[in-house]
């Protein structure tokens, strides 16, 4: 019988992994969660040496696409129609020029930006996802998915949209200053919050969240090695030790539980899923229950922080639309 990667248990496991003890996990989730701690394993090894090679690779390849003005000009006309509160209208306008036009990256972007606006923020970025399949380089796909992703609360795709308007763009493009400014801001913010560079906080959010998926999976132990990986790169995070503390408490090893959860209050003393699940477990032992049998009362916390960006709906729209109109001549 084939094995299942211990990570997101859905996939066949093909990989050992350093950091799950040697359990085979599938290169999707080995993508996800290699970090610089995976030093000596050779998917480490050769994903740093196309890192490598990407930097010097020569831009762009150049794309044949349908360009119709007439049907751009009828894309700005709906986010017009948008910009006054009319989404249904702008809505009912893109689906009846996408039956003819769906090759047409505008159109998914268009449909993108109303989803956005609707806040369906998983349509938004499919519509994105289907406008950058037509046209890897257009910019503004990237910018917006970035903003969509925000708004989602998901900071991995966020940063990633991010550093993909800087990779393909030019460095004299608005969009591209644009999401470089962003980075500048996010970075600051997490140095700040988080005492670590944008880029390793994403690293390590990917680690957290591989070992959330495993902690809401029951996998206690293998969760426990996880954030304890987390709490090497980033021993600050009250989320880490708060989450792990719950394993702990699952596996009924109280005194590494009860060391978790005041660490956590340690680090941020008003953090109250620390303080919430310290008291349900101090409860549980005292009324000599099993922790789980108080599962309804536990706190967990994913660990991105909010980072804000100060464009407003109505800007937003117009920056498209002045794009667009760009894109058509």
């Amino acid at each position: 019988m084939k094995k299942k990667c211990t990570v997101c248990v859905t996939t066949q496991g093909k990989r050992g992994c350093l950091l799950n003890d040697m359990t085979l996990i599938c290169p999707r989730c080995c993508a996800e969660i290699r970090n610089p701690a995976c030093e000596g394993c050779s998917y480490y090894k050769e994903s740093q040496k196309f890192a490598l090679e990407k930097t010097h690779k020569p831009a762009s390849k150049h794309f044949t696409m349908r360009i119709v003005p007439e049907v751009d000009d009828e894309i700005n006309r709906a986010l017009e129609m948008a910009e006054v509160g009319n989404l249904a209208g702008a809505e009912a306008l893109i689906r009846s020029l996408m039956k003819e036009n769906a090759d047409l990256y505008s159109i998914h972007f268009a449909m993108g930006t109303i989803y956005a606006f609707k806040e369906q923020y998983d349509e938004a970025i499919a519509c994105f996802d289907k406008s950058i399949a037509i046209f890897p380089y257009f910019v503004d796909s990237w910018f917006n998915r970035a903003l969509t992703a925000h708004k989602k609360g998901d900071i991995v795709e966020l940063v990633f949209s991010l550093h993909q308007v800087i990779e393909i763009g030019e460095d004299d493009n608005k969009t591209v200053q644009m999401a470089k400014q962003h980075l500048k801001v996010f970075d600051g913010l997490s140095r700040i919050e988080n005492g670590l560079p944008l880029d390793d906080f994403i690293e390590s959010l990917k680690i957290f969240n591989a070992a959330f998926k495993l902690m809401q999976d029951k996998q206690w132990t293998k969760a426990i090695a996880n954030f304890k990986t987390v709490i090497s790169m980033n021993p600050k995070s009250p989320q880490a030790f708060s989450n792990m503390g719950l394993c702990y408490a699952y596996l009924k090893e109280d005194h590494q539980a009860m060391e978790a959860f005041n660490q956590a209050i340690v680090i941020d003393p008003s953090y109250e899923p620390a303080i919430i699940n310290k008291n349900t477990f101090e409860k549980s032992i005292a009324e000599n229950l099993s922790f789980s049998d108080t599962q309804s009362e536990i706190q967990v916390i994913e660990y991105g922080k909010s980072f804000p960006l100060k464009d407003k709906k109505k800007s937003l729209l117009n920056y498209i639309k002045e794009k667009l109109k760009r894109s058509s001549k």
